[in-house]
């Protein structure tokens, strides 16, 4: 990130999403650039981005946000999962420069009121600030059947890696287990790139809305500053807070 000075400052984001108590914090920084080599650096120390925000969590006696990527050069999918892929071979895939419409944003409004049951209205600025304002290059895929719109996905394309940043779909189309659907289009889209590794932001273990990305394997979490196998990461962190 060369001499580039970043001013950090904290963020209390209200009680947490992922568990029933304690807060969400993040330790934050905005920029409207930045380059693939540095938020790629970034993503390999745990930060993620919403918008023009790169954030960390430090939320107080809490680490369970864990950073996750899929390894796509040797990802195996499941039974399940192969079935999921099967199932949506009707749907398009289009793929966009980060920007706005209509039509995105009314589905992003359903998703938000219906799927999360959010108790007020969104607006058009959060939606720009959340998810089509960008510091790196960014791409929109857009799901349709025929000519309706089910699904939004945001990647981030960096030199060696993507970064999977949100998806949105319609919540009449939830049998369609679209989120599982998308993820194994990205790392397909990973492969075409040439692009190893495929980053899915944060798994939370006892959390129903984050536990889904250890399903896709073989995958590594990131400890101690360091990236390790999914299935060696149980027995570092207990022996880490057995020694604390």
């Amino acid at each position: 990130m060369g001499s580039t000075r970043i001013r950090f400052y904290q963020t209390h984001n209200g009680p947490c999403p992922y568990r029933s108590n304690g807060d969400w914090n993040n330790l934050a920084f905005q920029t409207q650039n930045l380059s693939e080599e540095a938020y790629g650096s970034l993503l390999d120390l745990g930060f993620r981005r919403s918008g023009f925000s790169v954030y960390h969590p430090i939320c107080s006696g809490c680490t369970n946000c864990i950073p996750i990527r899929v390894n796509t050069s040797t990802f195996k999918a499941s039974r399940s999962q192969r079935k999921t892929w099967h199932k949506n071979q009707d749907l398009r895939v289009e793929h966009h420069p980060s920007g706005f419409c209509q039509q995105g944003f009314q589905l992003y409004s359903k998703y938000q009121q219906n799927w999360h049951q959010c108790g007020s209205p969104v607006t058009e600025s959060d939606y720009l600030d959340f998810l089509i304002h960008s510091p790196v290059r960014t791409e929109m895929l857009y799901y349709y059947d025929q000519d309706r719109l089910l699904a939004i996905g945001w990647i981030d394309v960096l030199e060696k890696m993507l970064s999977s940043v949100y998806f949105i779909f319609d919540p009449d189309e939830a049998s369609r287990r679209l989120g599982v659907y998308s993820l194994l289009y990205e790392i397909e889209y990973a492969r075409k790139l040439e692009k190893n590794w495929l980053y899915l932001g944060y798994w939370v273990e006892d959390s129903q809305k984050m536990s889904y990305k250890s399903d896709f394997q073989p995958a590594e979490l990131l400890f101690n500053k360091k990236w390790v196998p999914f299935k060696q990461h149980h027995d570092l962190f207990s022996k880490h807070n057995a020694s604390t």
